[in-house]
């Protein structure tokens, strides 16, 4: 089980602290699978970041992240978190390509991988790695472990940092937006390998993404994340046939084409917020057309409401008196 209370991440520039990440609470069981949805440079990948412990140099970073045994991943030593990604989480960067070292064949480094996550020989790793590639769909595995990284195309690069990733059975597994620089057909074969290693492994899948198609087909739950605030979180199903707060209604509606004219497409209006803005009300004021006088001047409290957790003084009224 995952268990994340109170992730807050600050820092100070030009003599201002700025409040990168706020107030983000969420739980996961065993072999759920997490889609973390917002706009570009909405705070998902720090979010993540923080459950592979890749903040905990981070002065301003607080809160609890419980999972795998360890109490609080962000209080964790550096052997600790070494431990942890070695044997419990894995990992599929953005653009494998460029995670891939371009004078070393697949082969080598897949083996690397699983030496460093396994402890087994030379010979049981290159072994393992064929293994690990024939299910993800390459057909002749030993061909690929011989060639170099350019000889790949995209698709095949990130098959093999899924292979990377899944090496030691582990027991979470974070992507990192796995499929935004693939065309839609890949897209989609991409999807369904992780979700096939998913399903055999039972690892906790935590997925990052801006494509809300992926998050409602393939995922248990949705988080939706605005300016480094979670707004809203809750089952798919729930997002998608009501959602409850603004933003989040907006984004359903650009995907389903809900409530729009006859002609042309619906868009939220307005620029995304930066997360590197000095907030004093809702980060969301701006854009909102449902706003109220309190939006401009208090940040709205996280309350659940049918069952989910929400941000926004639509339901928050009480608490803020």
């Amino acid at each position: 089980m995952i268990k994340v209370e109170g992730l807050c991440l600050s820092v100070n520039k030009k003599k201002s602290t700025f409040r990168l990440v706020r107030d983000v609470n969420y739980s996961l069981e065993q072999g759920e699978t997490l889609a973390i949805v917002g706009e570009s440079g909405s705070g998902k990948s720090l979010i993540t970041y923080a459950l592979l412990g890749m903040l905990n140099h981070l002065e301003g970073l607080e809160g609890t992240v419980e999972a795998f045994g360890q109490k609080n991943i962000l209080k964790a030593s550096s052997k600790e978190i070494r431990r942890l990604r070695r044997n419990k989480i894995g990992y599929i960067p953005q653009n494998p390509r460029e995670s891939l070292t371009p004078t070393l064949r697949i082969g080598s480094q897949l083996a690397e991988v699983v030496a460093a996550k396994t402890g087994k020989s030379r010979r049981s790793c290159r072994l393992i790695s064929r293994n690990l590639l024939q299910p993800l769909g390459f057909s002749e595995p030993e061909k690929v472990l011989q060639m170099y990284p350019h000889q790949l195309s995209g698709g095949m690069c990130q098959r093999v940092a899924v292979a990377m990733a899944i090496a030691s059975s582990p027991a979470a597994v974070v992507a990192d937006e796995p499929t935004s620089s693939l065309d839609l057909l890949t897209k989609y074969e991409i999807i369904k390998v992780i979700k096939s290693a998913q399903e055999e492994q039972r690892f906790t899948l935590v997925l990052v993404t801006h494509d809300l198609d992926l998050a409602f087909k393939y995922c248990n739950k949705i988080a939706v994340v605005y300016g480094g605030r979670l707004f809203e979180m809750g089952t798919a199903n729930e997002l998608y046939v009501r959602p409850r707060h603004p933003y989040t209604r907006g984004l359903v509606r650009c995907f389903t084409g809900a409530g729009m004219a006859n002609s042309g497409l619906h868009y939220i209006p307005g620029e995304p917020v930066s997360i590197y803005t000095q907030f004093t009300g809702c980060r969301y004021f701006n854009r909102c057309q449902m706003r109220l006088e309190i939006c401009e001047v208090k940040e709205p409290p996280c309350v659940r409401t049918d069952g989910r957790r929400v941000a926004c003084w639509l339901y928050g009224r009480d608490e803020g008196k």
